[in-house]
This record gives structure tokens, sequence and C-alpha cells, in this order.
């Protein structure tokens, strides 16, 4: 099965098609973007193993932008997320929790520049907050209520 969508707008034209193949019974959703307006092409693919774990690229075509990441699933409440950038050779890792009242803790740490984050989300998604920090600086970078 092949999807299409176009989004033929006055500044920018652009083409999206999504397909679905089986690899040894998995499913490999892959996806294709180009916009003229950027003149720029990314292709995405993520190949869902089981339930719990997903293996994920996105690679922007002509460049060296490609980053491989990994999806861990623990029991539907918690997630593991390490992610490697192929261009800048480093790492990024997300970690998140959601509670049964609907309520979500993500943190992030970005190696390139160490940055460590930290969002509290509530389940009606209108109020929460968001921070930013660099761990070798005593400044904050961003601070955000919701």
């Amino acid at each position: 099965m092949l999807n299409y969508v176009g989004d033929f707008g006055l500044q920018d034209v652009r083409f999206q098609f999504m397909n679905t193949v089986r690899i040894a019974e998995k499913p490999l959703n892959l996806t294709y973007i180009h916009s003229r307006a950027d003149n720029r092409t990314i292709v995405d693919g993520s190949l869902v193993i089981d339930s719990a774990n997903k293996l994920s690229a996105n690679h922007m075509v002509g460049t060296n932008n490609c980053k491989i990441k990994y999806t861990y699933a623990h029991g539907g409440l918690a997630t593991f997320e390490p992610c490697y950038d192929l261009a800048k050779n480093t790492w990024d890792f997300a970690v998140s929790r959601r509670f049964y009242s609907g309520d979500n803790v993500r943190a992030t740490y970005q190696t390139s520049s160490k940055l460590l984050g930290m969002e509290w989300s509530r389940n009606n998604k209108a109020s929460g907050f968001k921070v930013r920090k660099n761990i070798f600086s005593r400044k904050f970078i961003s601070f955000t209520i919701f």
C-alpha cells in the first residue's frame, strides 16, 4: 500500500509518499518527503520489532544528516530512547515515565551541547512545565510554564 500526500500552497510544493513493507514479518514504515521551496528531501524509516522495541532512522538526502534511534517501551509506562547522530558523532538520550493519572515526565540529555532537559506535562495538555539547562553552567537556558 502506497499513500501520497501533496501540499500545493502558494509558496511551496511538498510531496510525501508513505509505504509499509514487511521484513521478516515485521512492519517497516517508510516515508519520503520532498519540499520544493527548501529543495530538500527527507527519508524516514521505522522498523517495529515488537510492541516494546522500535528502530528508526531519519536522513536528509545529499547531506551527512542522519539519526538512528532505538525506542524501548517498558510496560507501557516507561520509555528509553537513545539516539545517535551520525553527522555530529554524538548521542542523545531521553527517558520518559507516564503515570496512571495521565501525567508524563520526560528527561533528555544532548551530549553535543551538554544540555539537560526535563518536562512535566499534565494529562489535560493545558498545564505543565519545561526546564532546560546546560549542566556545565550555573544559568538556566529556559524555563517554561504552560
